[in-house]
């Protein structure tokens, strides 16, 4: 009788564990400092990860040579040539350190940032989700998010980037505007 109880009690745990596993593999993953060279290797785009309640990785090595978010020449220099006042996962960079394209952080209302363009460092054009997705039923949802995308390349040698969204809808984007330059499929009734 005793081993049955060890026996139910190890299959409890492992159930417990088993279960959890789905709900932390879906959590958000925390802001931490990272750098980005510019194809080429002449500039270096730092995000720093914001101060603030959330936890976040703080990396000793980055923060001890960059004191801002931003790009900086890739020569050991210390002064950004321009910042940025805002924290994303992941950017597009130009090689000639001027453009950058910010990725919106894990998608969570239609509100939320999609993508957005800057020239050094300021904000050109920005994008929510509901601008891009125009059937919510096609959004693909999980316990904390939902995917609003299924792919996104950056093109540094035509200076664009190319995104479909999970409703079928191709965007072609300049980096250097942030316009729209080419939408598929495209409604001709509607003009959309």
């Amino acid at each position: 009788m005793k081993l049955f109880g060890i026996i139910s009690l190890a299959f409890l745990i492992a159930l417990s564990m088993s279960l959890a596993a789905p709900v932390l593999a879906d959590s958000e993953m925390p802001p931490t400092d990272y750098t980005k060279e510019t194809q080429g290797g002449a500039y270096i785009f730092v995000m720093l990860a914001p101060d603030g309640p959330r936890w976040s990785s703080k990396e000793p090595e980055i923060r001890k040579v960059y004191k801002y978010s931003g790009l900086y020449r890739n020569d050991g220099s210390r002064e950004p040539l321009w910042k940025v006042y805002w924290y994303s996962f992941s950017v597009y960079l130009s090689s000639d350190g001027k453009h950058v394209v910010r990725l919106g952080p894990w998608a969570q209302s239609t509100r939320d940032l999609a993508l957005a363009f800057y020239e050094d460092g300021k904000e050109l054009k920005q994008y929510a989700i509901s601008d891009l997705v125009k059937d919510t039923d096609a959004l693909k949802h999980t316990v904390s998010h939902f995917f609003w995308r299924t792919d996104l390349k950056y093109n540094e040698k035509e200076g664009t980037v190319f995104l479909k969204t999970v409703d079928g809808i191709s965007y072609t984007f300049s980096v250097k505007t942030g316009e729209i330059i080419k939408k598929e499929p495209w409604n001709v009734e509607r003009g959309t």
